[in-house]
Parts: C-alpha cells; sequence; structure tokens
C-alpha cells in the first residue's frame, strides 16, 4: 500500500492503526512530511506524535526495509550551517507475513 496525502499522513496512520485496517497490509510505503514543510516549526508534541504513530507500525509487525529524504523538503537549519529535510520516503515490510 503507498500513502501520499501530503501532511495527512499522520492522522491517516493514527485511523488505520485504531481500526485495525494494516492488519492484512504486507508493504507500506509512505511519504511523510513534518511541520517544516509549511515553515512551521514541529513542536515537542508533534515530534511524540510522529515517534509514537510510528511505533505503533512496529508494534504491529512493520519493519523499516527502506527511507531515504524526499529531495522536495530541504530547508536551512535556523543557524544555516546545514540543510534538514522534513519530508521521507519511508517503505515498511510486515514481518507477519514473512515465512
Amino acid at each position: 500500500m503507498k500513502l501520499d496525502v501530503e501532511a495527512s499522513e499522520w492522522g491517516a496512520l493514527e485511523s488505520m492503526l485504531e481500526e485495525k485496517m494494516l492488519d492484512r497490509v504486507k508493504q507500506l510505503a509512505i511519504e511523510i512530511h513534518t511541520n517544516e514543510i509549511y515553515r512551521i516549526k514541529s513542536s515537542m508534541d508533534n515530534l511524540v506524535r510522529y515517534s509514537t504513530i510510528l511505533h505503533r507500525l512496529e508494534e504491529i509487525g512493520f519493519r523499516k526495509w527502506r527511507w531515504n529524504f524526499n529531495m522536495w523538503g530541504f530547508f536551512p537549519a535556523r543557524d544555516g550551517s546545514k540543510y534538514l529535510s522534513c519530508c521521507y520516503e519511508i517503505v515498511y515490510v510486515n514481518i507477519n507475513y514473512v515465512k
């Protein structure tokens, strides 16, 4: 399953986890975004929410197989020393289906 809903993925994933809609999904590809895509700094609550959702995926059997930065999501760090990303591509495999 591919999930690319332009920053609505967090709510969609929460709903799918609550409704147990991912139980039969063997592979899950997600494009995730943080608030920085809107030039808004993610709060600690945002970061905890993101982490909790990704951890819940692992709890039901999903394991990260591959991830990379989305090249459209780079922005300069506040101190200008480097670039950060607010967009990532992550592919998960459900180990419940691995023999």
